[in-house]
Parts: structure tokens; sequence; C-alpha cells
């Protein structure tokens, strides 16, 4: 039988820039949701701290303003490590396509450009792609921070193209979430790279929001990103297939007027509030809201089957067993190999498909009336 534990079978794992198979899972120890989020968040201070230092106002931007849970969970981590860290929010906020460079120079005279961390670095997203180009162009001396990123490009002119941009800024640094992305920044890229763990981890070990209601959840993706499947395996009745994109009608509406609200209570401060406050508050309100949802989702499920990075990293701060499948360029498994494969309730070994997913299950409920519970 199968379980959380369970690790003889090898599975590679890099822990090198160089791509060195050093340890197999079974010879890793494995750690307890708590003792792992908080050496992420020790990681995330020593890369990233020396580089604040003395830092008073700041730019966070490409802000995630879609439903992807994961994005926003993101940008909540950078809010809550920058505000700690800092002890302020952001002085200039945007999303990719609303950036103003007259309003951006207004509130950050002097001091850092920060890029919203994730999966979008390349040429698979190329609305956010383009916006950080444009930065490096427009702001050649300014420095420039590239949160915790994913990098894969498809096409070898993008890279080209991006390489020639990157490599000609004075004071960039882009932070990875795994070796091979940091092996393709260090061959291609000219500025200075540092392997850190995703921001999100920065939410620090989380309660759940709901009671447990459904006995097994796969959380699938459903956009370009999704591995096809050639058929779908028979599931048991129990099981509920969701993914996570769809959210309240008008929500976005809704927000701004709380943001309104809230931020007009500024006044009472002796401070009159700008657009920039309302757009500072709603992005916090938006980002707030769909991790709540996020959460929910994760929480009320005993077992969790996934693609999505982001809600492996949710059963990790949720303390959930779960089963991870990749997605269609790899970028779950390189980020589990660099930094989450301790975790004690990931399912191992790590899962190629969904049916695989589901047979591991299946052999660690075997001769249990419910599946493993949360300890």
């Amino acid at each position: 039988m199968r379980s959380f534990a369970d690790a003889s079978k090898t599975v590679r794992c890099c822990d090198a820039t160089d791509g060195t198979e050093l340890r197999t899972m079974a010879e890793i120890p494995m750690k307890d949701s708590r003792t792992l989020i908080a050496e992420m968040q020790d990681e995330i201070e020593k890369v990233i701290g020396p580089h604040l230092e003395g830092v008073e106002k700041f730019a966070l931007v490409d802000f995630p303003n879609h439903s992807n849970v994961g994005d926003s969970a993101i940008w909540l981590g950078e809010e809550t490590y920058l505000q700690k860290k800092l002890g302020r929010a952001p002085s200039y906020v945007c999303t990719y396509d609303t950036w103003s460079k007259e309003e951006f120079e207004r509130a950050v005279p002097a001091g850092p450009i920060l890029i919203h961390g994730g999966g979008n670095f390349g040429d698979l997203w190329p609305s956010h792609q383009e916006f950080r180009l444009r930065l490096l162009s427009e702001f050649p001396d300014r420095q420039i921070i590239q949160l915790p990123q994913t990098i894969h490009f498809s096409s070898t002119a993008s890279l080209k193209r991006a390489a020639e941009i990157i490599n000609s800024h004075k004071k960039f640094r882009i932070l990875v979430r795994d070796v091979q992305s940091l092996n393709i920044a260090t061959k291609e890229f000219t500025a200075p790279v540092d392997l850190c763990p995703d921001m999100a981890f920065c939410l620090g070990a989380q309660r759940s929001p709901a009671a447990i209601t459904r006995k097994l959840l796969l959380l699938l993706r459903t956009d370009h990103e999704k591995v096809e499947q050639k058929r779908f395996p028979p599931l048991p009745n129990f099981a509920v297939v969701e993914d996570w994109l769809i959210e309240q009608r008008g929500l976005g509406k809704w927000l701004f007027v709380k943001a309104l609200l809230e931020t007009a209570l500024l006044v009472l401060k002796g401070r009159t509030p700008s657009e920039l406050d309302v757009r500072i508050r709603w992005f916090h309100l938006l980002a707030s809201n769909r991790v709540a949802r996020g959460m929910r989702q994760v929480g009320s499920s005993a077992y969790v089957i996934t693609d999505r990075l982001h809600t492996h990293i949710f059963c990790v701060l949720l303390n959930v067993p779960h089963s991870v499948l990749d997605n269609n360029y790899g970028k779950i498994s390189t980020f589990v190999d660099a930094w989450s494969k301790p975790f004690e309730k990931l399912g191992r070994p790590l899962s190629t498909s969904v049916d695989d997913a589901l047979a591991n299950f299946l052999d660690i409920c075997q001769g249990s009336s419910a599946p493993p519970d949360r300890g």
C-alpha cells in the first residue's frame, strides 16, 4: 500500500544549478507544513531582503486582475512580505494595461520597481512579457527586481529578443522559482539571478475556513497550460472535478466601491485620498477575496489531486493531503523538486497522470472508510 512517506521508487531530484542528481525522495527527510513554510519564508528573506535595505518608496506592478486564485495568492504574499519588511504598502501599483510612466514617476521619484512574480516570464503570456520588457527599456538605470517567476520560452526568437533587452539593463535582478528557470536565465541573461521560493508562502500557515465536505477534489487546469488527457479515467461517485477560475459576477465593481468607502476614511487622518490610494486598496481587496475563495475550495476537501502549482502550495499552507500532476511544460515538478518535495502529506511517488494520482489516492485509502486526515 502506498502512503505519503512511501518513497520506495526512485524519483530524480535536482538540488544543484547544474541539474545534478543528488538524492532520491527516499533519502529526503519529511517535514510538516509549518516547518516547511517557515523554511520557505526564511529563504525568501535571505534572497530578497538585502536588496530592499534602505528602500522607502517602491512600485509593485503587473497586478493580476483576473480570477486565477494562484496569481492573487502571489500578490497577497508579496504585499505581506513587503509590509513586514518595509512597514508600508507600495507607493505605486498597476496592471500591465494601466501603467502610467508619469504617474509612477510622481509616486516613486526614486526607488525600485518590483515586478509581480508567477509563471508569465516568457512567451506563453505575451501581454505580461511585453510589459516587463517595456519597463526595462524605459528605465535602464532604475533598480528593477523580478519577483520569483518560472521562465518558459517556446520560441528561440522570443528568447533572443528578451535577452537583448534584459542584457542592456544595468540594474535588473531576476528571481526564479526552479532550477530549470535558473539554468535558462544564467545561460541567456547577464542580469544576476537568484533561486527563490514562491511568494505565496509569505501568507503563512492557514487554518481552513471551511468544514471538510468533499472526500476527493480534482482541481485541474482548464486553460492553455493544461495537459491534454487522451481519456479521463472513471472516477468514484464522491469525486468532484473543478478549476478555480470562476468568481462572483460583478465582484470587481462591488469591491471597487468598498475600496472607495474605505479610503475615504483617510480624511479622518488629515489626508485627502487619491485615485492611487483607491487602486492600492482595490487590488488588495480583489486579491484577498480570490485567495479566500481558493482556501475554501481546497480547505473543504479531504484529499486533492491537482495540476495547478498554487493548489499544491495551498495544500501545504492548509496541511491538506494531495497528489500533484505536471502542467504542460513541467512547472509543477520543477518547483516541487526545488522546494516542496519534503512535505509529509504530498503523495509519493509523484503522479504522471490522473489515473496514477487516483490509484495513489485509492491505495492510501485502502482498508479505511475515509481518506487520511490532516493530523
